[in-house]
């Protein structure tokens, strides 16, 4: 099969790589009483939940932290569409992540296309947040609107870690994409038609046909 016959599945170019967070000295209400002390930074021309978005991009725990505590909307999102869980998740930002869930932001809620934050951290192979995500019970099986799920799409780009913590949560392992050029492919095809042959054999051992 041609390597490059999946390109209909490359959700991690919308997902621009993003730095691990650094680890917080404060937890629980000592952050969120901090949080709420210090003044949030809002760029200017821009609100509370445009800042919120921002600072789930860019990885700032603290600033969204603030923001949050003082009532940005935790499922905000930008014009695109692109919630800031989505955001955080791509990017790997794990702790923003829990702090958007523990402050109402739904796991599952989807782009236009059907990609969801799980999707988005499978991307990008971050698969702490991947983790997190499905423990406050975003879909595994989700689909997008070319059948693709978060295991698809893990082993498309190769992230052998997010595909072995999919399995082990019980994703379909023979889910099928069910529009475009790879319609009809399952993960194992397209595990075998990028040269991942690590994620082959996982797959295999779990049953994939």
């Amino acid at each position: 099969m041609n390597k490059r016959l999946l390109p209909v599945l490359l959700l991690s170019a919308l997902l621009p790589a993003g730095a691990l967070l650094s680890a917080c000295s404060t937890t629980g209400a000592a952050q969120e009483s901090a949080a709420a002390a210090a003044p949030c930074t809002i760029a200017e021309g821009s609100d509370a939940n445009g800042a919120l978005l921002q600072a789930a991009k860019e990885g700032d725990a603290k600033n969204a932290r603030c923001l949050l505590a003082g009532g940005a909307n935790a499922n905000t999102a930008d014009g695109e569409g692109f919630t800031a869980l989505m955001l955080a998740a791509g990017r790997g930002h794990t702790a923003i992540v829990k702090n958007l869930i523990d402050k109402g932001a739904q796991p599952n809620t989807a782009y236009k296309d059907g990609t969801t934050a799980l999707m988005t951290a499978a991307a990008s192979g971050y698969t702490d947040a991947a983790r997190l995500l499905l423990e406050r019970g975003a879909n595994i099986n989700a689909a997008n609107d070319k059948g693709a799920t978060a295991l698809s799409i893990a082993a498309l780009q190769g992230h052998a870690d997010t595909v072995r913590l999919l399995i082990a949560q019980g994703a379909n392992v023979n889910a099928v994409i069910t529009k475009g050029k790879a319609a009809g492919h399952t993960p194992l095809a397209i595990a075998q038609a990028n040269g991942h042959t690590a994620i082959v054999e996982m797959l295999r051992a779990a049953g994939a046909k």
